[in-house]
């Protein structure tokens, strides 16, 4: 152990009597103690690890996935949250986004705090493919520079996508987008152009391509649900082209992930999809299991903790993400109560099937929920009582890259495929599932959405 910096100064300034009396051997040790100081300022002085191995690289990879959460900031702005009334819990991140208004709080779920953690993110894995490139990028790297620029693209388009104006493809897309950040940062308060959201969007799909081919199969990661593998990287790029309004790209990404039905049985005008065909075989094993194991589940952590589990083939991606979710979404006051889960998904709720989706809620007072996340509590400090509350979060799902291809069929009025992708979805969501009586066909959806129309024009 070498002396610090101090410990060294205030050994040369001892006292003149010391100086005097212990001048020949204070000038022997010296030397020595010299030699000391200079290997200690040496050292790195916050300890950070030299990236210099590809394992280095890989750990810091698999560590640069942003933490923090959209969901509770935007959960209060959809269509279902109710004021439950005075005497509710608020929470900053609940109630002024129901307001539509801006959130001054920086702490956990909210936008401030979305921001940081996605560009910290970023800083990480700028930080990783500069080690590699100074490591000359050997072979064994590349899916891990891969997956780098794939959480740096998809960082950037998340951030795009909350603080920018939404992208129009019949448009120029000028407005200002968010900066493209892709150099480690050296300087203490870097200075960056926001650009457009053009331009932005043309660098996020640039990191995509370059590296989704070059993703490796899921056998190089311990637990492949927490990284971009092919699968997740193509669910990825289904969104993207979803929101960039490139339809046929949608459907080539998402056909990657999801097989392509190839039977169909049933009367003309009233075509399903063959539960023998692939696609259904693979949303059968590969979705959320609401026909099954969550249908007998004991109590909603059994099923909050299922969603979530790295086994669960519905996943393609899993993200820790520090987030209130888990332990308050269900209690704020804006939120879902009876009468909303009654409209969509209890017994009593009528949709273009017919039948009963097969989603399970609970309740406590007049909070309803369906559970979803499950609540991982890290203290500050093995003794501290205080933490912080982290969440799994399934990033991308199987279920989502159907609906994105179903609706990229519906923009391209292939209206056939896309009432194959909705039935192969409804197949796993509708309790008792029967052949011809839940089919859903442009009939069904004609008459259902006619007579829903009626009702609301009577109102």
């Amino acid at each position: 152990t070498f002396p610090s910096v101090y410990d060294c100064l205030e050994y040369w300034f001892l006292n003149d009597m010391i100086m005097k009396k212990y001048f020949r051997n204070i000038a022997v040790g010296g030397l020595v103690l010299l030699t000391g100081c200079n290997n200690f300022l040496d050292v790195v002085p916050d300890d950070r690890t030299e990236i210099n191995t590809t394992e280095k690289l890989a750990k810091l990879v698999a560590d640069a996935y942003p933490k923090a959460s959209y969901a509770a900031m935007l959960n209060s702005r959809v269509d279902f949250v109710t004021d439950k009334g005075s005497g509710k819990q608020e929470n900053n991140s609940n109630t002024d986004p129901f307001f539509w208004r801006d959130v001054e709080d920086e702490t956990q779920d909210t936008p401030t705090w979305f921001w940081r953690k996605f560009y910290y993110s970023i800083a990480e894995v700028n930080h990783a493919l500069k080690a590699a490139e100074e490591m000359g990028a050997p072979k064994e790297q590349e899916p891990y520079i891969a997956e780098a620029k794939m959480i740096r693209s998809f960082s950037h388009f998340m951030l795009v996508s909350l603080f920018a104006k939404f992208y129009d493809k019949d448009s120029d897309n000028s407005s200002p987008g968010v900066p493209y950040v892709t150099e480690p940062e050296t300087v203490a308060l870097a200075k960056y152009d926001r650009e457009t959201v053009a331009k932005t969007y043309e660098k996020i799909e640039k990191d995509l391509i370059e590296s989704i081919d070059k993703l490796r199969s899921d056998a190089i990661y311990t637990v492949p649900r927490y990284h971009f593998t092919r699968a997740a990287a193509n669910a990825y790029a289904s969104r993207f082209y979803l929101y960039k309004g490139d339809w046929g790209k949608v459907i080539t990404y998402a056909s990657k992930v999801f097989p392509m039905p190839s039977v169909f049985v049933g009367q003309e005008g009233a075509k399903n999809v063959s539960d023998r065909d692939n696609a259904n075989i693979y949303a059968k094993n590969n979705f959320q299991p609401w026909l099954t194991t969550y249908a007998v589940a004991p109590g909603s952590s059994d099923v909050k903790i299922a969603y979530t589990k790295s086994d669960n083939t519905s996943n393609l991606l899993l993200t820790e993400m520090s987030s209130r979710m888990s332990r308050y979404a269900n209690t704020w006051r804006y939120g879902c109560v009876k009468s909303d889960l009654e409209q969509t998904l209890t017994s009593s709720a009528l949709n273009v099937t017919g039948g009963q989706w097969a989603y399970r809620n609970w309740y406590s007072g007049d909070n309803y929920y369906v559970p979803k996340y499950y609540e991982l509590f890290i203290k500050t400090d093995i003794n501290a009582s205080s933490g912080i509350i982290y969440t799994i979060f399934p990033t991308f799902r199987n279920e989502e890259v159907l609906l994105n291809r179903a609706e990229a069929y519906v923009m391209l009025e292939d209206y056939e495929k896309a009432l194959a992708d909705l039935n192969i979805f409804c197949r796993q969501r509708i309790k008792n599932y029967n052949e011809e009586k839940h089919v859903i066909t442009e009939q069904t959806v004609v008459k259902f959405y006619n007579a829903a129309l009626s009702n609301e024009e009577k109102i």
